[in-house]
């Protein structure tokens, strides 16, 4: 992967534009997402996890981020967020009075609210940790992990996992809209029967991905990836005073958090 125009999958959240954002170098970015879930992990304090949420919205509107891939990010998330919004507060109710109650099922203020720290714990990490895929093409984003310290061969596999993840997903897509064409229904009957209409799709969807990888193999080999242990790029990044300067403006706004965690 030595250069070229932006790689993209169909599905990919990487949104081309010509702004400060998608200007800068990967590894202010990086740094970003480090920091981020770091603050996202560490915090106690939803107050916080709100912050690192509207500071994320804020670069990437700023970075003129379309709307739309946000969006669809909170789309992707909902399942999740739901499931731990209604799970957490019923698994561990935690102290209080009971604000509802059915026999051993309880619901408490303090589950309510420890429910809600953790949805907005794993959208704020999810949202910091996407950032510099949203706004760097994947080839660029693996020079910048290379030039962090990472070797090739991780930053390659990374890259080409997010790369795919879109074609596979398109894959699937091709595949079900496929046999519902032929008569094949996923909305009939229990769950059980739903499983077992899903599942010739999933072994369809295996079989093109192995094939995929294969022809992924054969091409990588076909170009001689691996036979050195030096690479060489066509084209190179490095780091410039603007993109120092977002590492100490990262730096700052991160560190302003610190008091604020417990």
């Amino acid at each position: 992967m030595a250069g070229g125009a932006p790689v993209t999958a169909p599905l990919s959240f990487y949104s081309p534009a010509d702004s400060w954002l998608h200007r800068l170098d990967p590894r202010p970015k990086l740094w970003f997402s480090l920091l981020g879930v770091l603050i996202c992990v560490l915090t106690t304090r939803t107050v916080v996890l709100i912050g690192v949420l509207a500071l994320t919205h804020a670069v990437l509107l700023a970075g003129r981020q379309p709307p739309r891939s946000l969006v669809r990010l909170w789309r992707a998330m909902l399942p999740i967020l739901v499931m731990i919004l209604v799970l957490q507060p019923l698994l561990a109710p935690g102290e209080g009075p009971d604000l509802w109650r059915v026999g051993p099922v309880r619901l408490t203020e303090a589950g309510l609210l420890t429910g809600l720290h953790y949805a907005l714990r794993v959208a704020a990490g999810a949202f910091v940790a996407s950032l510099p895929v949203m706004t760097t093409p994947v080839n660029t984003l693996v020079y910048g992990l290379h030039k962090a310290g990472l070797p090739y061969s991780w930053g390659m596999a990374i890259g080409l996992a997010l790369r795919y993840l879109g074609t596979v997903g398109e894959l699937y897509t091709t595949i079900s809209e496929a046999q519902q064409a032929r008569g094949l229904s996923f909305s009939r009957g229990g769950i059980v029967k739903r499983v077992r209409a899903a599942a010739p799709t999933l072994i369809a969807l295996i079989i093109a991905s192995l094939r995929l990888s294969d022809s992924l193999a054969l091409g990588l080999a076909a170009r001689g990836y691996g036979l050195k242990r030096q690479r060489t790029y066509w084209r190179n990044i490095s780091m410039r005073p603007v993109d120092w300067l977002a590492v100490a403006v990262i730096t700052l706004a991160f560190a302003g958090m610190l008091p604020f965690l417990r």
